[in-house]
């Protein structure tokens, strides 16, 4: 099945609705740079994983291409579904010796959690203030009542975030990008609904194309 179907459906459980979303809201009202293009040098990265040790992006591109997915939290629900679909590709992404990384504004003790709790194989990377986000276009500041209204439901960010304080919470867009050995994206997915997921199947159609 499709994930697209998957998300639809979780979609249609939850009575969601873009137009009154506020994540949405938050996205749109954000001044972001544009995301890099296809073709474009992907901007570099070098960020701890959920032990602490750090991943550079050169260091891994000797090892082949690399699979990179911005999710927002562990709290996200959409977020969860995407974590376990690119579980679930973990072996076709294998076939093509792809490093698949989640990075979210988590601080390294809950993404140790997160990847306990879901059984993932591969590494999540831990963005602190959401700087590499900020490089791929992802970033998006919260407002101040955006940011209360969800500390109401339990989420306090600058505790759940890495390099957060209060009155600076920002999160990312969830995004996808693949890179190839040559540091070039080659794949990108990014929606400002983000409801809105990448297909594994199109991510192996990229990582064929270089094969």
């Amino acid at each position: 099945m499709p994930f697209e179907q998957t998300l639809a459906q979780h979609r249609k459980e939850k009575n969601y609705d873009y137009e009154t979303d506020g994540f949405t809201v938050e996205i749109l009202a954000s001044n972001r740079p544009e995301s890099p293009k296809l073709g474009a040098d992907a901007p570099h990265f070098s960020l701890p994983n959920e032990n602490g040790v750090q991943f550079d992006m050169n260091e891994l591109l000797n090892r082949g291409p690399i699979i990179l997915s911005f999710f927002k939290g562990e709290w996200c629900s959409y977020c969860d579904l995407e974590l376990k679909n690119l579980q679930r590709s973990i072996v076709d992404f294998d076939k093509y010796g792809a490093t698949v990384l989640g990075i979210s504004p988590h601080t390294i003790s809950i993404s140790y959690k997160l990847k306990e709790q879901k059984e993932l194989s591969y590494n999540i990377l831990s963005d602190s203030g959401n700087k590499i986000a900020e490089q791929y276009g992802l970033k998006f500041p919260l407002s101040t009542a955006f940011s209360d209204a969800m500390a109401g439901f339990g989420l306090d960010f600058p505790t759940l975030n890495e390099g957060q304080s209060k009155g600076e919470e920002s999160l990312p867009i969830p995004g996808t990008f693949v890179i190839d050995r040559g540091g070039k994206i080659i794949y990108s997915f990014v929606d400002t609904d983000h409801t809105k997921r990448a297909e594994p199947a199109d991510i192996i159609a990229s990582l064929m194309s270089v094969s």
